[in-house]
C-alpha cells in the first residue's frame, strides 16, 4: 500500500512539475553538465578543519578537488581511483574561513560548478542553522520551499528524515537531488534518517542513505550507523534512528554519549534529531516506543534543551516531560490534518515551511516560515527555560497564532512556484533553471539507463 501510494504520488508530481511552464532553455547547458555529473557537489562532515565532499559521475572517473583559501592559494587533493561515486576528505582547513572549490573530474577535467563553505568554528559563537524535513514526494512543493531557503543564510542544515518516497529507489533519489542541488553544494545537510529512507527492499535504502549522508566521528571519518552526533560551536546534535527498537546498540550508544556530554567543555546545549518523535499532534501522533522503551527519561537524564522531528507533515511547538521539541515536516511531502489536541502541543499549522534557528550563547530563537517567506512563528528560549512566547501554564502565549481546528489536506502546493510572476530576483532566476532540470534528469535518465546506487532486488508490482 504505502509502494503503490507513493508511486502514484511521484507520478502526479512530475506531471504537475513539468505542467507549471518551466520552459526548456536551458536543457543544453544543464544536458552538458550532466554529461559528467549526476549529483553533486555534496558537502559532508563539515567541521572546524575539514569537510567531506561528495560527488557522483555518470562514468567511473578519478576526481580532483581544487580548493581556493581566503588569501587566494589554490590546493589540489585527487581521489585516489577511478569511480562512479567519488567521497574526498579534505583536512587542515582553518575555523570560520570561507573556502570555495571546484570539482574536476575525468581526463577532460570536466569542471562542476564553484562552491563555497565556511568552516566551524573550533570555539563558542553565535550560529545559524535551517531544520526541516519530509521533502518526499512532491518535486513542485519541495522546490518552493527550497528556493526560499537558498535566500535564508544559514551555517549548515538539519533534515529530519524521509527525504524520498522510497529509499531503493534511484528516481526518488534523483529527484531531491536535483531539487536541492545548489543547496547541497554550498551547505553542509546533517540528517537523520526517515521510514521512507528504510521503505522497499531490505537494506537498499539504508546504504543509499549511508552512501551520501552517513554519520561521521570528530576526524570526519564516516560511520556505517544510522545514528551519530557531531558538535557546532557550544552545542552538541544527536542524530537518531527513530524506528529503532531502542533495547540493543543504539539506545546503549545514547546513553554513553548523553553522559559523556554532561561533561564536555562549553557546551550549552544538546538538540536530539529524529524523524518520528515523542509528541505530534498530527495522525501519526507520538512515537510510542520512545516512551514505552525509556528513551524520554534518557533525554531528561541527558539534560537535552529540544528534540527537532518530523513525519507528521505540519509544524508544530510545544513541550512535553519538561523537553522542548519542534516538528517541521513540511518540505514537500503531502501536508497532514491535525488528528489530536494534546497539552504538549503550543503552536500547530499544516503547511510547507521550514523553521531557521539562531543559537547565540545561551539563548536560542526560532522562526518558523511558509515556502513563501512569510513568518508562520517566531519563538525561542534560554538555556533551560520555558519556550519564551508561551503564557504561564502552557499554552500560546496572548496574540500567538492559534492552532487551526481544519487545516490543508492533499499533496497540491499552495504557496508560489519557482518562476512565478513577480519573483524575478537573480536567485529566482537561477532556482528557475535548477528547477527545470527535473524533467531534463528524468529524460536523461531514461536515456542512459539505471545509474549507481544498488541494484534492484525484486520486481515490484
Amino acid at each position: 500500500m504505502l509502494e503503490s501510494r507513493v508511486r502514484f504520488g511521484r507520478k502526479i508530481s512530475t506531471i504537475v512539475f513539468v505542467a507549471l511552464g518551466f520552459l526548456p532553455s536551458v536543457l543544453g547547458a544543464r544536458d552538458a553538465l550532466a554529461a559528467v555529473f549526476t549529483r553533486g557537489p555534496i558537502l559532508q562532515s563539515l567541521g572546524p578543519s575539514g569537510v567531506t565532499i561528495k560527488v557522483e559521475l555518470r562514468t567511473p572517473e578519478s576526481v580532483t578537488i581544487e580548493l581556493t583559501g581566503p588569501d587566494g592559494a589554490v590546493k589540489k587533493t585527487a581521489s585516489s581511483e577511478p569511480k562512479r561515486f567519488q567521497s574526498v576528505r579534505l583536512d587542515g582547513l582553518s575555523p570560520v574561513t570561507t573556502y570555495r572549490y571546484r570539482v574536476l573530474a575525468g581526463d577532460r577535467a570536466e569542471a562542476s560548478d564553484e562552491g563555497r563553505f565556511t568552516t566551524a568554528p573550533a570555539d563558542t559563537k553565535l550560529f545559524k542553522f535551517i531544520m526541516y524535513g519530509d521533502s518526499r514526494s512532491d518535486a513542485a512543493a519541495h522546490a518552493a520551499v527550497v528556493r526560499t531557503l537558498l535566500a535564508t543564510p544559514s551555517d549548515f542544515m538539519v533534515h529530519t528524515g524521509d527525504m524520498v518516497a522510497m529509499g531503493d529507489e534511484e528516481d526518488d533519489w534523483q529527484s531531491f537531488f536535483d531539487v536541492e542541488n545548489s543547496l547541497l553544494r554550498d551547505r553542509c545537510l546533517f540528517a537523520s534518517v526517515g521510514n521512507h529512507e528504510l521503505a522497499g527492499d531490505k537494506g537498499v535504502g539504508a546504504a543509499a542513505f549511508l552512501r551520501y549522508f552517513a554519520p561521521a566521528d570528530e576526524g570526519g571519518k564516516e560511520q556505517p550507523k544510522l545514528h551519530g552526533s557531531f558538535r557546532w560551536s557550544n552545542t552538541r546534535f544527536f542524530l537518531l534512528n527513530a524506528m529503532d527498537t531502542w533495547a540493543g546498540e543504539e539506545r546503549a550508544w545514547l546513553e554513553e554519549e548523553l553522559d559523556r556530554a554532561l561533561s564536555e567543555p562549553g557546551l550549552a546545549h544538546r538538540f536530539a534529531v529524529l524523524h518520528h518523535g515523542p509528541y505530534s499532534n498530527g495522525p501519526h501522533g507520538p512515537n510510542e516506543r520512545l516512551h514505552k522503551n525509556g528513551v524520554m527519561q534518557i533525554l531528561k537524564d541527558g539534560k537535552v534543551d529540544l528534540i527537532l522531528s518530523g513525519h507528521d507533515h505540519v509544524y508544530e511547538r510545544g513541550t512535553g516531560e519538561g523537553i522542548k521539541y519542534l516538528v517541521s515536516g513540511g518540505a514537500g511531502a503531502p501536508l497532514y490534518p491535525r488528528k489530536f489536541k494534546t497539552a504538549e502541543t503550543a503552536s500547530f499549522e499544516s503547511v510547507h515551511h521550514f523553521v531557521d534557528v539562531t543559537v547565540d550563547g545561551d539563548k536560542v530563537d526560532i522562526v518558523a516560515r511558509r515556502a513563501s517567506g512569510s513568518v508562520l512563528e517566531t519563538c525561542g528560549f534560554v538555556g533551560g527555560g520555558p519556550w519564551s512566547c508561551d503564557k504561564p501554564g502552557g499554552g500560546p502565549a496572548p496574540g500567538a497564532r492559534a492552532a487551526p481546528e481544519e487545516v490543508q489536506k492533499g499533496s497540491a502546493c499552495a504557496c508560489d512556484v519557482p518562476g512565478a510572476a513577480g519573483q524575478t530576483t537573480p536567485r529566482t532566476a537561477a532556482f528557475s533553471a535548477l528547477a527545470v532540470a527535473v524533467a531534463a534528469a528524468l529524460r536523461a535518465r531514461r536515456r542512459a539507463g539505471p545509474a549507481s546506487i544498488v541494484p534492484r532486488q525484486r520486481a515490484r508490482p
